[in-house]
C-alpha cells in the first residue's frame, strides 16, 4: 500500500512539475529575450569575394528571423546607372533570401541637399533591375540618412515629397519602404512620413547612461516603426551582459543593430556579430 502511494505521489509531482506554468516558474526568465525583432544591417562593406559571407552565414543559419540590409555602393548608388560588377554579383545573392529586405542608402544632409539630386539617387536604385536586365537587382526601398530632428515646414514638405516619390515607383514594389535616420528622437511630425525611424544611433556607454530616458522617450512611439543602433560596445560585453543589452534593445525597437566596433562601425562585422544574431534569434 505504501509503495502504491509512493508511486502515485511520484507521478502526481511529475505531472505538476511538467506543466508549462510550473516550468516557467522554476526556470524564471531564462530564455526570455522579449519581443521578436528584425536584424538591422548597415552593410557599408565593399563586396569583395567572401566579404559578405558573415552575413550570408547567419541569414542561412537563422531563417526564422528577418534582416533589413542597407547597401551603400558609394555614399549612395554611385554616379552610373548601375553599381560596379561586384555589387551586381552580390546584391542578387541578398535578394534571393526570403527573409531579407534590401534598402538603398541615400543621404539627405538634414533636408539641405537638393531635392532633385536626392530623387535622382532614388531613381538609380529603382532602375537597377531594368539597367542590369536582372529582377534580382531590385531593392525594396530607401534608407534616408541624416534626416533632421527639428521640424520646420520646408523640411516637412521635403520629406513628404520624398516619401510620396519612393512609394510611387514600381521599381521598389511591392514593398516601397521608407526609413529615416535622425539617430535621435525627432519631432513627432517626422515618423509618420516613414515606415521606420532610427530613434537611437550612438555608443554603448550613451545607451547605458541614458537607458531610462531612452525608454521613456520611446513609449509614445509604435515599436513596430522603431530602429535602434548601438555601436562601440566594449569587448568584455559578451555572454549575459550582451544578452541583457540585446534584450533591452529588442524591448525598445522592432529593428536592432549592435556592434563591438568603435570605429568604422558599419564597414566590417564586429567580433561578436554571430553571438548578436544568435541572441536576436533567441
Amino acid at each position: 500500500m505504501q509503495s502504491s502511494l509512493r508511486i502515485f505521489a511520484f507521478f502526481a509531482i511529475f505531472a505538476i512539475l511538467s506543466t508549462p506554468l510550473t516550468l516557467a516558474l522554476i526556470l524564471g526568465r531564462q530564455g526570455d529575450m522579449g519581443p521578436t525583432s528584425t536584424v538591422f544591417v548597415p552593410l557599408y562593406i565593399y563586396p569583395d569575394p567572401g566579404a559578405w559571407d558573415p552575413l550570408y552565414n547567419v541569414i542561412r543559419d537563422y531563417p526564422q528571423i528577418s534582416f533589413t540590409v542597407i547597401v551603400n555602393p558609394d555614399s549612395g548608388p554611385g554616379s552610373g546607372p548601375l553599381p560596379d560588377e561586384q555589387y551586381c554579383l552580390e546584391v542578387p545573392n541578398l535578394t534571393a533570401f526570403s527573409n531579407v529586405r534590401v534598402l538603398g542608402y541615400v543621404a539627405t544632409t538634414y533636408a539641405d541637399r537638393d531635392l532633385q539630386e536626392v530623387k535622382s539617387d532614388i531613381d538609380v536604385y529603382a532602375n537597377w533591375p531594368v539597367e542590369g536586365d536582372d529582377d534580382a537587382l531590385a531593392v525594396h526601398g530607401i534608407f534616408f540618412d541624416e534626416t533632421p530632428q527639428e521640424y520646420y515646414d520646408e523640411a516637412g514638405d521635403y520629406f513628404q515629397q520624398l516619401t510620396d516619390y519612393v512609394r510611387g515607383l514600381s521599381g521598389f514594389a511591392p514593398h516601397n519602404m521608407v526609413v529615416h535616420n535622425p539617430g535621435v528622437l525627432p519631432d513627432s511630425r517626422y515618423p509618420p512620413l516613414a515606415d521606420m525611424t532610427v530613434l537611437f544611433e550612438s555608443t554603448y556607454d550613451t545607451f547605458e547612461e541614458r537607458k531610462d530616458e531612452v525608454f521613456q522617450n520611446f513609449t509614445g512611439h509604435d515599436r513596430a516603426q522603431v530602429c535602434c543602433v548601438i555601436h562601440s560596445v566594449p569587448e568584455d560585453v559578451t555572454g549575459e551582459k550582451l544578452e541583457s543589452l540585446v534584450k533591452d534593445a529588442r524591448t525598445l525597437a522592432n529593428e536592432v543593430f549592435v556592434t563591438h566596433l568603435s570605429e568604422g562601425y558599419y564597414a566590417d562585422f564586429g567580433t561578436q556579430w554571430a553571438e548578436f544574431v544568435n541572441l536576436m534569434a533567441s
